[in-house]
C-alpha cells in the first residue's frame, strides 16, 4: 500500500562511535527537527559555531535536519556509560550525515534521571524547541520512569525544566510527544502510562502552559488485538504533523509479545482531528505500517539481545516525501521515507 524506501541501502545512517565512551555500544531512538528558515538557521550556526568544513556543508543546503539521539556505552571504573545520554548530529534533509558532535548534549546528571536520559521527542513552539524525554530514576524499592522537559534554540545548549508537573508522573510514564500547536486553547501532549487506568495505550493530556500542570484526558489510540501475537501495546512516536486545518498525521509504535515470548516492535500510522467535545478524536489508523525485515532491524547488539525492533521519535515532510529516521533493534539509526502524496491520499480520504 505504501512505498517505504529504506535509505542508504538499508544500512545505518548513524552507528556507535568506538572512540566516545558514552556511545561506544549502541545509538538509537532519534528525534529530529528540519529547519528550513534561512534566518533561523543562521542564528543556530552563530550559536553552535561549527568548523569551516561543517559550515560550508550546512550552507550548501536549503534545509538542515538536526538529529538528537539516545546513546549507550560500556561500563567503566569511573562511570557506568550504560546509562543513556543524548547526542547531536547534523544531517542533510535526505538524511546524509554532515556533522556528529563528540560530546553528549544531555547527560543523566539530576536525581530524576540518574539512571539515564532516554527517547527524546522535540516540538517547536514559538521560537523555542521543547524536548520531552524519559528520565530513568533509581529508587529504593523500585526504579521510577519520569516524563521530563528541556528547551533549546540551537539543539546544542539545553535548559532542563525537570519532571512534568501534574499527576502524569504519579505512575511510570513515557513516550511524551507535544502537538505543534494549541488545540482549543490548550497545549496537548501524547503520553503512555505504564500503570494505572488503561495502561500501555496512547493517552493524551492537556495543559494551559507547557511548564504548568498537565491533566490526563484518556485514551486516544487503543490497542488493536492481533491474533498473531499473545499480547500487544502501543506508544506515541513522532510529534504529529499538521496536514489540514483540523487534522494531524501521526507515526507511532506497536509493541508485541510473540507466542514464543520474544518481542517485535512495529510502526503504525494514524490521523487524529480536533474535536470540540474531547479536544482530539482518532479518525483512522493503519497498522502495521512497517515491520522489522532487514538485518539491522531484526538483529541487534549481541550482548543486549534486543532484536526485531523499529522505533521512531521524529519525522518531517520534505521535497515530496515523509522522512523518518528510526532505530533498528535498539542498536543503530536507520533512515526511511515514503512519498508524501501516498500519505496524504490515505490520510485525507
Amino acid at each position: 500500500m505504501f512505498k517505504i524506501e529504506r535509505l542508504n541501502s538499508g544500512k545505518p545512517i548513524l552507528e556507535k562511535e568506538s572512540n566516545n565512551l558514552w556511545e561506544n555500544k549502541v545509538v538509537f531512538n532519534p528525534a529530529c527537527v528540519l529547519v528550513d528558515d534561512k534566518e533561523e538557521l543562521g542564528q543556530i550556526i552563530e550559536s553552535i559555531k561549527p568548523d569551516k568544513e561543517t559550515l560550508q556543508r550546512i550552507q550548501s543546503h536549503r534545509a538542515i535536519c538536526f538529529l538528537i539521539y539516545r546513546a549507550q556505552g560500556k561500563e567503566t571504573k569511573n562511570f557506568d556509560y550504560r546509562r543513556s545520554s543524548l547526542g547531536l548530529a547534523i544531517f542533510t534533509p535526505d538524511l546524509k550525515l554532515i556533522k556528529r558532535f563528540s560530546e553528549p548534549i544531555l547527560k543523566p546528571e539530576e536525581k530524576f534521571e540518574n539512571l539515564g536520559v532516554e527517547d527524546p521527542r522535540i516540538t517547536k513552539i514559538g521560537d523555542k524547541y521543547f524536548m520531552f524525554y524519559t528520565g530513568y530514576e533509581s529508587g529504593k524499592e523500585k526504579n521510577k520512569i519520569n516524563i521530563c522537559i528541556a528547551e533549546t534554540k540551537d539543539f546544542l545548549h539545553w535548559e532542563k525544566h525537570g519532571t512534568l508537573k501534574g499527576k502524569l508522573n504519579d505512575v511510570d510514564n513515557k513516550n511524551a510527544v507535544l502537538f505543534p500547536e494549541k488545540i482549543y486553547d490548550k497545549f496537548v501532549l501524547l503520553h503512555r502510562p505504564m500503570e494505572g487506568e488503561n495502561p500501555m495505550k496512547i493517552h493524551f493530556a492537556t495543559a494551559d502552559d507547557i511548564l504548568g500542570e498537565w491533566k490526563d484526558e484518556g485514551v486516544l489510540i487503543d490497542v488493536e488485538v492481533n491474533p498473531e501475537f499473545s499480547k500487544s501495546w502501543n506508544g506515541a512516536g513522532a510529534p504529529p504533523l499538521k496536514i489540514s486545518d483540523n487534522k494531524f498525521f501521526m507515526l507511532y509504535h506497536i509493541g508485541n509479545f510473540k507466542k514464543d515470548g520474544t518481542r517485535e516492535y512495529d510502526l503504525g500510522i494514524a490521523v487524529v482531528e480536533k474535536n470540540e467535545k474531547s479536544y482530539l478524536k482518532l479518525v483512522k489508523k493503519f497498522e502495521p505500517f512497517m515491520r522489522p525485515e532487514t538485518e539491522f532491524e531484526t538483529i541487534g547488539d549481541a550482548e543486549l539481545g534486543v532484536n526485531n525492533v523499529l522505533f521512531v521519535c521524529g519525522s518531517y515532510f520534505y521535497d515530496g516525501y515523509l522522512y523518518f529516521p528510526y532505530a533498528g533493534a535498539d542498536s543503530v539509526i536507520l533512515g526511511g521515507r515514503v512519498p508524501k502524496d501516498e500519505i496524504l491520499t490515505w490520510a485525507l480520504s
